[in-house]
């Protein structure tokens, strides 16, 4: 019997699933030193924040997936089917464990955007760490000739500063998602490139790590990081962290970094690792809040400057942002046409249907004007049911051709409240262009637009007048 798509669609899952995961053990494999544990060992993590992040790979063939990528990485590298079994099952004890756990956190906690998220995150990641030492350490006596208490700590700080520095990145992944609309509705401005000094000092701090040496080294860069915390934004800063503690955590192993370890090579680096945990929670918890700080001025600027109803811009900020494009228009001399729109009987369909529907075809016509609508033009809400649209860089005749559209997509909306009559929505506008010539203020401009709205109202409604 054929496979359905849905049946393919996880089939394909399970795949990339386990392509990853044989990957990143294949990668972590290679930082093994001295036929040792990995000094690095991503794919715990990397399984975890698949499952999470992505919760349709976890399924009972996602998770076979996973552990089918565990055995072929180990495998095709000389490892026993003991070993790798055993092996296997503390990595995979220890990712399911964590999934667990993070189905009960929300998503604003799974994407940092709480002052406390990188708390819970640590919390999470310790018990998840804890779960695998338990299942995997076992192992320490008879592939390391190490104790079972040495193998669980070192297994312990292992996980959990694998899990600390990439689970961030995974959380944090930017989403796509269509902004049209988003950039209709927030009038983005274009802040420009960040200063690169930030990075710039993080390489420098990096190169002096190498340089200075010594059991404090680890800690050179942090400055520079918690620097790079407060410029970037929180997937980037993440990032910076993940790459520098791989750095570390390889380098170190490796003996690249000058940094005096113990005869006991084992507890030093269970003492490093927990240290480079620490490390990274520092950056990730200042990325953290600095990003609810900026979401939470966002709020407040969006709510300063745009309607409650419609979410178009309110007054004030239409006039703000008018005045700084009637400016850019005069010193390029390029046309700038203005639109005045007015919702035909708004008063009587208020009254007739109530203001509840009233206010729902105010919505539904921000909304279809803003499919219309390029990102440079600007939309605001400067009365009742009275709009204004400037339009850069447009002549008269294409400012008509676009009134003409407002009129078309506004009667598609029908007011149809229950065991009523059906209303069909209209509108009139007045459109007017800036004279390159003359001087005029923006409150002129909309005047001669607001006059042409006025005689497109004498002269029968459902028209668009051209000043």
């Amino acid at each position: 019997m054929p496979s359905t798509p849905t049946g393919w669609f996880r089939i394909f899952d399970a795949f990339i699933v386990a392509a990853i995961i044989c990957a990143a053990s294949l990668f972590g494999i290679l930082t093994r030193p001295l036929d040792f544990l990995a000094a690095f060992w991503p794919a715990n993590a990397i399984l975890l924040g698949m499952m999470v992040r992505w919760p349709r790979l976890a399924t009972p063939l996602g998770w076979i997936a996973a552990i089918v990528g565990y055995f072929l990485a180990d495998l095709l590298t000389g490892g026993t089917w003991l070993a790798t079994a055993w092996l296997t099952a503390g990595n995979v004890a220890g990712a399911l464990t964590g999934w667990l756990l993070f189905r009960r956190h929300s998503a604003k906690d799974l994407h940092l955007q709480n002052p406390l998220s990188v708390l819970r995150l640590l919390t999470v990641c310790a018990i998840a760490a804890f779960a695998a030492a338990a299942v995997g350490s076992g192992t320490a006596p008879i592939l390391f000739d190490k104790s079972w208490a040495e193998g669980f700590w070192f297994w312990f700080a292992t996980e959990l500063v694998n899990s600390i520095v990439i689970l961030p990145v995974l959380f944090t992944f930017p989403r796509y998602s269509n902004e049209r609309q988003q950039r209709f509705y927030f009038q983005k401005e274009d802040i420009g490139w960040r200063s690169a000094a930030p990075f710039i000092a993080l390489l420098a701090s990096i190169a002096a790590t190498e340089l200075i040496g010594g059991p404090g080294a680890i800690a050179i860069p942090i400055t520079a990081l918690l620097w790079c915390a407060l410029s970037y934004g929180l997937f980037t800063s993440a990032v910076l962290t993940m790459l520098l503690c791989m750095w570390l955590l390889i380098a170190i192993s490796a003996g690249f970094l000058p940094i005096p370890l113990e005869d006991d090579f084992m507890q030093s680096m269970t003492s490093l690792r927990l240290g480079i945990t620490l490390l990274a929670l520092g950056p990730l918890t200042v990325a953290s809040i600095n990003r609810a700080k900026t979401e939470l001025l966002r709020k407040l600027h969006y709510s300063a400057t745009h309607d409650d109803l419609t979410r178009s811009l309110s007054r004030k900020a239409f006039f703000d942002r008018g005045e700084d494009l009637l400016m850019e228009s005069k010193s390029s001399k390029t046309p700038l046409s203005v639109l005045m729109v007015d919702v035909d009987d708004f008063k009587q369909l208020n009254d007739q249907y109530g203001h509840a529907l009233g206010d729902s075809v105010l919505v539904g016509l921000v909304g279809a004007f803003s499919e219309l609508l390029r990102e440079e033009d600007i939309f605001g809400r400067i009365g009742g049911e009275e709009f204004a649209v400037l339009l850069p860089g447009m002549s008269i005749d294409e400012a008509a051709k676009t009134a003409g559209r407002f009129q078309k997509e506004a009667k598609t909306i029908s007011v149809s409240p229950a065991g009523g009559s059906v209303a069909r929505v209209t509108v009139s506008i007045g459109i007017a262009m800036t004279d390159v010539e003359k001087n005029e203020s923006l409150e002129e401009v909309l005047a001669r637009a607001d006059n042409a709205l006025y005689e497109a109202k004498e002269n029968g409604k459902d028209q668009v007048i051209c000043s």
